[in-house]
């Protein structure tokens, strides 16, 4: 693929819920190596992985952005409501792919809150609270029960993945994940505009081509 700049490291995911170990088996399968952590110590994650993420290394979540070059990439799947949990200082220099979503059922930590109230997309107000870190919305927009099947699904058109990022270069860096996933990397023009890739966008668990995720989002396709 042209123009996007190949990732180094592992793939690194705080969260080991159900989204989390499911991007852990896409990633495995498409040949990457993976660490994981969440709130539980790498032991007492053993026989979960086991079961749901094998091919995952379990450590620490204070040390998920502590081996993978120079900017770590690491995917916060943690949910919004526990997001109080992830220390800001775990994060600092890494590239923060923000793949979580907001549920009006949840309450949230009272900042993400005041963000939301504010008017702010999801992603801007993490931004702001993990500032060390370069943060990307992706990720998000996809169902755990596709993320470890939908870049390996049979046919010639794949499906697009949504990215969006005020940094080029960041932006860049996951579209590279995302086709190395299998899917199609659709750039959207800013951090605030992955907005439509939230639960209440015209995109949020809709299987669809990349130029018809592009059309919905204002983005623009990244070709092979």
């Amino acid at each position: 693929m042209s123009g996007l700049p190949g990732t180094s490291g592992p793939l690194n995911i705080l969260g080991a819920g159900r989204a989390g170990t499911s991007l852990a088996r896409a990633a495995a399968s498409a040949g990457l190596p993976v660490r994981i952590a969440s709130s539980r110590p790498p032991t007492a994650m053993r026989l979960h992985l086991a079961q749901y993420a094998p091919r995952a290394t379990a450590v620490a979540a204070e040390e998920i952005a502590q081996d993978g070059g120079e900017q770590p990439i690491v995917v916060l799947m943690v949910p919004q409501e526990d997001l109080d949990s992830v220390d800001p200082d775990w994060l600092d220099g890494c590239l923060l792919v923000d793949a979580t979503n907001r549920w009006a059922e949840e309450p949230l930590p009272g900042w993400l809150q005041s963000g939301l109230d504010a008017g702010r997309s999801s992603s801007s107000v993490v931004a702001a609270r993990f500032s060390g870190a370069t943060v990307v919305k992706a990720l998000n927009h996809v169902s755990h029960w596709d993320l470890d099947t939908a870049g390996r699904s049979p046919g010639p058109v794949r499906r697009g993945l949504g990215v969006a990022s005020d940094s080029e270069e960041a932006a860049a860096a996951v579209g590279q994940l995302a086709c190395d996933l299998g899917f199609t990397p659709v750039l959207l023009p800013g951090l605030a505009a992955g907005r439509a890739l939230e639960p209440d966008g015209p995109v949020f668990n809709r299987p669809m081509s990349a130029p018809e995720l592009a059309r919905l989002t204002g983005g623009t396709v990244v070709q092979d």
